[in-house]
């Protein structure tokens, strides 16, 4: 067992003053823009549409059907909760990420996608140590 000494000096996670925010990327290279929504950090929260609305209006970016897609937050501590979903029909339906990744839709269609990205403190999983929310939207096409 470590002694008290050691357990002193580790440090908590080192979280920046600022939201992170996603860069949301292809493989092929393409940007792909996030929309901002619901979140609590540095002791601020602010509340916002669903997903879904305020996706409203927003004009989908071309990506290849199949294509991977990596989603990176603007922080260096891993977060303990990472959930993305895509919106079918109103349903919300859990997209596997693997480290940050996932893999485009087959379907050639307009891809609604929000995500939910929280870290809690490593002494008790139960204290939000902050959390966010984005959405984005793509619209599938097919290689030429």
């Amino acid at each position: 067992m470590g002694s008290l000494e050691e357990n002193a000096k580790e440090p908590g996670p080192n979280l920046p003053q600022a939201l992170p925010t996603p860069t949301i990327q292809s493989e092929s290279g393409i940007s792909i823009p996030a929309v901002q929504g619901s979140y609590c950090w540095g002791g601020m929260c602010a509340d916002y549409a669903s997903d879904v609305e305020l996706l409203e209006g927003k004009v989908p970016v071309s990506v290849l059907v199949g294509e991977n897609i990596s989603i990176k937050l603007s922080t260096d501590v891993p977060p303990n909760e990472f959930t993305l979903v895509e919106y079918v029909n109103g349903e919300a339906r859990p997209i596997s990420l693997r480290e940050g990744t996932f893999q485009f839709a087959q379907e050639k269609d307009t891809h609604y996608y929000g995500a939910f990205v929280g870290w809690s403190s490593p002494k008790n999983s139960q204290v939000s140590l902050g959390d966010t929310s984005f959405a984005f939207v793509i619209r599938g096409v097919e290689k030429k």
